[in-house]
C-alpha cells in the first residue's frame, strides 16, 4: 500500500486545494519564525552575558536533539493520529517561544532555559515532519507531488531570505519581539492545520488502518523495538534507497563543511560579515529558484545527471578558487551547490513518496533521513580543522576533491525514475 491509494473523487489543483493551500501558509508562517529565533537565539545569549562557547551549545543542541529524536518521531507519524500530531507540535513550539519570549521581558535569557526550549521546538519539529510529508500524500494526486514538495523546499528557502533582516530588526526594537512573533506563527500554523478541511477527512479515512492488527491473526504480536526500527530493515531491503542515502551523508558532509568554510574563511577578512551575508542570502536565493524549477528538471533530465550537477558544478568552482584565490569562486561554488541540491530533494522525496508503503512511511523517511544526516554534524569541525592547517585556496582544493569524487560516483547510483522499489511483502505496521 503506498500513499497514492485511490480517492473518490480527483483532488483539486494545487491553487484551487484549500486543503494544500492552509497547510502551506500555515507552515510558511512557522518557517519564518523558527528562521528568525534560531538566529536570534545565540545573539540575545551573547548580549545577557554568556560566553562564544555557551552561545555555540545552542547549534549543537538542535543538531543532537534531531537527531537523537528522528526514529521515535517517524514511528509517531505512523501510528498515531497525524492531525493531532501537527496540532499537539505547534502548540508546544508557541508555548517554548512564548516562554523564551516572557522571560526577556524581565530578565537576561539563562543558558538551561534556551537549551530547554531548543529541545521541545526541535523534538516538535521532528515529530510534525513526518506526519506532514504523510498527509501530503493523501491531500494531493500523484502527479501533483513534484509541484507541492518543490513548492514547500521554496517555503523553507523563502524564510531563510526574508528571516534574518527581520530578526536584526526586531532585535533592535527589544530581545523579546522575535520569539513572540515566533509564538504568534505557531499559533497561526495550528488553526490553519485544524481547520484544514483535507487533512480532518484524509486521517479520518485512515483510521481504521491504524487502529488494525499489527500483524495477522494467529501470528505472535511484533514487540516494540523491531516496530521501531522497521524504516531501517525497509532500507535494508531496499539497496538501492540505501546507497542513495549512504551518497547523500557524504553530500551533506561535504554541504555542512563547505558553509563553514565560507563563514569562517571569508568571514574572517577585512569586510568579511558583509561578504558572508550577502553569500547566505544568494545562496538561500539559489535554493529558491533550484526548488521551483525542480517540477520541470525532473521532467527533462534522469536522476543519475541530477545528482551529479550540483557536486560537479562546486567542485569545478572550488578547483578555480584554489588556482586563483578567489573568493568570489568560493561563494559561487557554495550557491551552485544551493542551486541544484534542492533538485535533487524534490525527485527523491517525490519517489518516496510514491512508493514507500504507507504504513511504514514515517519510518521509512525518517530512518534514511538520520543516515544521510549524521556525517552532517562533522561539518563545522572538519571546515575548522581544515581551515587551521590550511589557507582558504586549499581548503578549497580539499572540498574540490570531495565534490569531484561524488560527481565520479553519481552516474553508478540507481535511478529510482525507472526502477521504483517495490514494497516488500507482510510489511507490518
Amino acid at each position: 500500500m503506498t500513499g497514492t491509494e485511490p480517492r473518490t473523487e480527483p483532488a483539486p489543483g494545487l491553487r484551487h486545494n484549500r486543503t494544500f493551500q492552509l497547510l502551506w501558509t500555515a507552515q510558511a508562517l512557522s518557517d519564518f519564525g523558527s528562521s528568525m529565533s534560531a538566529m536570534a537565539l545565540p545573539l540575545v545569549l551573547l548580549a545577557g552575558g554568556s560566553s562564544s562557547a555557551e552561545a555555540a551549545v545552542i547549534g549543537t543542541a538542535m543538531l543532537v536533539v534531531g537527531l537523537v529524536v528522528r526514529i521515535p518521531a517517524g514511528y509517531l507519524s505512523d501510528h498515531r493520529d497525524q492531525r493531532v500530531l501537527m496540532v499537539g507540535c505547534d502548540l508546544a513550539r508557541l508555548l517554548a517561544a512564548g516562554v523564551l519570549a516572557l522571560c526577556l521581558l524581565v530578565r537576561p535569557l539563562p543558558l538551561w532555559l534556551a537549551l530547554a526550549a531548543v529541545v521541545v521546538s526541535v523534538t516538535a519539529v521532528e515529530v510534525f515532519r513526518p506526519s506532514q510529508q504523510k498527509v501530503l500524500r493523501w491531500i494531493v494526486d500523484r502527479d501533483q507531488l513534484p509541484a507541492a514538495i518543490s513548492l514547500n523546499q521554496a517555503r523553507s528557502y523563502g524564510a531563510e531570505i526574508a528571516a534574518p533582516a527581520v530578526a536584526g530588526f526586531l532585535l533592535g526594537l527589544g530581545q523579546a519581539l522575535p520569539f513572540a512573533v515566533d509564538a504568534v506563527t505557531f499559533g497561526v500554523s495550528a488553526l490553519c492545520v485544524a481547520a484544514a478541511p483535507g487533512v480532518r477527512r484524509a486521517v479520518a479515512a485512515r483510521l481504521p488502518v491504524a487502529g488494525a492488527p499489527a500483524t495477522a491473526p494467529g501470528r505472535p504480536a511484533e514487540r516494540f523495538w523491531p516496530r521501531l526500527t522497521a524504516g531501517f530493515r525497509y532500507l535494508g531491503g531496499h539497496r538501492p534507497l540505501l546507497y542513495l542515502a549512504l551518497y547523500f551523508s557524504g553530500v551533506n558532509l561535504g554541504f555542512s563543511a563547505f558553509g563553514y568554510v565560507l563563514i569562517l574563511g571569508v568571514g574572517g577578512g577585512s569586510g568579511g560579515a558583509t561578504a558572508v551575508g550577502a553569500a547566505m542570502s544568494t545562496a538561500a536565493l539559489a535554493g529558491l529558484c533550484g526548488s521551483l524549477i525542480a517540477p520541470r528538471a525532473q521532467r527533462l533530465l534522469r536522476m543519475p545527471v541530477l545528482i551529479m550537477a550540483g557536486p560537479a558544478a562546486s567542485a569545478l568552482l572550488l578547483l578555480a578558487a584554489w588556482r586563483t584565490g578567489s573568493t568570489v569562486a568560493v561563494a559561487a561554488g557554495f550557491s551552485a551547490l544551493c542551486l541544484l541540491t534542492p533538485v535533487v530533494g524534490v525527485v527523491f522525496s517525490t519517489i518516496m513518496a510514491t512508493s514507500v508503503p504507507e504504513e511504514v512511511y514515517g519510518r521509512v523517511n525518517s530512518s534514511l533521513s538520520l543516515l544521510a544526516q549524521l556525517p552532517q554534524c562533522a561539518g563545522p569541525m572538519a571546515a575548522g580543522l581544515l581551515l587551521l592547517n590550511l589557507s582558504l585556496p586549499g581548503t578549497a582544493a580539499v572540498l574540490g576533491v570531495l565534490f569531484a569524487g561524488l560527481a565520479v560516483v553519481a552516474p553508478a547510483l540507481p535511478d529510482l525514475t525507472r526502477t521504483v522499489p517495490d514494497a516488500p511483502a507482510g510489511e507490518e505496521r
